[in-house]
């Protein structure tokens, strides 16, 4: 591993779990189920904390390193964890916290790593005997991880993954995207699932994983340089700003060989310019926190699928459900939501330490929300979520089809398209822009552009104009906090000033 503070090898990832899993054990002796909350920065300390979970037994819960102190309580609060692993630094935080929510819970620190002289109370040494890893085996089909989902669309939820699920995973991930030779640069969160999921199939193949506590563009493309990567797993948001990176010139990247997109939709602009700068193609895939990972891939050695996500990863069952007759299919060519079945699909989520709430329906089908279609080739395009469509006159509109022909106009550097109330339709299509530089972006020019391209009932009636889009910590469009930040000026009348209103 390469992380902020050097480099890090397997042996010593091992040596370091070890005494982490020797506490854990010792404390979680009795007591089920034994879960441990991991409240690190991405480093390599973070997967040795990680591992020594796994060691056990026991259930890790990653959390976000920047989660505040309040959004960290509501956590607690719901998961009881018997330890929490987290920094020096917040250490007497964390104390504070469970001491108020009266927790039993025991604050801890990973420990240096092995070989360093800092002082620790507990001897690095410590290592459970064989017998002890061999009773901490325990059911592949119990709860070895609970993965919060980002809460892009609501509230923060405790996904139940199981270890049969990421193992399977996992796997297939390092079957399909990895080489025992690779050097992957992982810039995000390993506390949320793609990159957990994209961390350990690098830890599986044997291959060098690269993490930062930074998500500063110019200091990966520093490490995208230096480490020589291979490969890139990241949310579409780092590749845009990637690319206004002087160090990443054509060229900078002789050895990349593989780059992979998620989290959201990458633009046709975003893929087609990532492609011609280092002449890599830019794959997108589709999962979820309920599924554990990626369910969906597309190939780069496939161009008829490199504009979707790609086709389902072995044992997933995908169905396209008739919104107007879920126990129907969508006809050939038509648009329905995606419904998920297979080993990998969550448990339930859970609702305290002993109970989950089932996830998916009496059929084993997990209802994802997400709009999509299927062609001839089986390659699926995400159209947009259920609930993010905006009816207008009678009229459906996806949010996500209008926002990618906004960020097509060259004066637009991002764009976000959310339902203003309208007296007469019900809802109107309202647009967040975010434009390229301080010159001010012609409104008229925006507006031809997307009926150029778009019917007229989903051309945005408004525009605003805003410096940044919330987003959340994997990079995601935010549009629980994009509702929020347009309620004041969108929700009610008269515009703002900067809108343009159409007929």
């Amino acid at each position: 591993m390469v992380d902020d503070f050097g480099t890090t090898s397997y042996r010593d990832l091992d040596q370091w779990s070890d005494p982490i899993a020797h506490d854990l054990g010792v404390a979680g002796h009795g007591h089920e189920p034994h879960c441990t909350v991991l409240l690190l920065p991405n480093s390599a300390a973070w997967v040795a904390g990680y591992l020594g979970v796994l060691k056990t037994g026991g259930t890790v819960a990653p959390l976000n390193a920047a989660l505040t102190g309040a959004e960290v309580a509501r956590i607690l609060a719901t998961s009881h964890p018997r330890t929490v692993l987290t920094t020096v630094e917040r250490a007497d935080e964390i104390t504070a916290l469970c001491e108020q929510l009266d927790l039993a819970t025991r604050v801890r620190t990973p420990g240096p790593a092995p070989g360093t002289q800092a002082d620790r109370t507990e001897p690095s040494t410590i290592a459970m005997p064989q017998e002890e890893w061999d009773k901490a085996v325990g059911d592949p089909d119990a709860a070895c991880l609970i993965m919060h989902t980002s809460g892009s669309t609501g509230d923060c939820k405790g996904v139940v993954q199981t270890g049969a699920a990421l193992h399977l995973v996992a796997d297939q991930w390092r079957r399909q995207h990895r080489l025992p030779t690779d050097v992957v640069a992982v810039p995000l969160p390993l506390a949320h699932t793609y990159g957990h999921v994209a961390a350990a199939a690098t830890l599986l193949a044997g291959a060098t994983l690269i993490v930062s506590s930074s998500n500063d563009p110019a200091r990966w493309a520093d490490l995208l340089t230096d480490c020589r990567v291979t490969v890139v797993e990241a949310v579409p948001t780092m590749y845009t700003r990637l690319l206004r990176q002087p160090a990443l010139a054509p060229g900078a990247l002789p050895g990349l060989r593989s780059c992979i997109t998620g989290g959201q939709g990458a633009p046709r602009v975003l893929r087609e310019e990532w492609q011609r700068r280092t002449g890599v193609a830019l794959v997108q895939n589709w999962g979820m926190t309920e599924l554990s990972g990626p369910g969906l891939c597309a190939d780069a050695d496939r161009p008829e699928c490199l504009d979707s996500v790609g086709v389902p990863l072995p044992g997933l069952e995908i169905r396209l459900a008739d919104p107007a007759d879920p126990g129907a299919e969508t006809g050939s060519g038509g648009t329905g939501e995606l419904w998920v079945r297979g080993p990998q699909v969550t448990p339930g989520y859970r609702v305290d330490p002993w109970q989950a709430t089932p996830a998916t329906d009496g059929d084993g089908w997990l209802h994802t929300g997400d709009l999509v279609t299927r062609d001839e080739h089986g390659c699926v395009r995400i159209a947009g979520r259920c609930k993010d469509a905006i009816m207008t006159g009678g009229y459906t509109v996806q949010p996500a089809e209008v926002e990618d022909v906004l960020r097509a106009h060259p004066a637009v550097h991002d764009a976000a398209v959310l339902g203003r109330t309208c007296p007469e339709r019900g809802e109107a299509p309202h647009a967040l822009v975010v434009p390229h530089g301080t010159e001010p972006v012609p409104v008229d020019d925006l507006i031809a552009h997307c009926r150029s391209v778009l019917a007229r009932y989903k051309v945005p009636r408004t525009i605003d104009f805003v410096p940044v889009l919330p987003l959340t910590a994997v990079g995601k469009l935010d549009r629980a906090a994009l509702q929020q930040l347009a309620a004041p000026s969108v929700m009610a009348a008269p515009a703002a000033p900067t809108v343009l209103e159409r007929p």
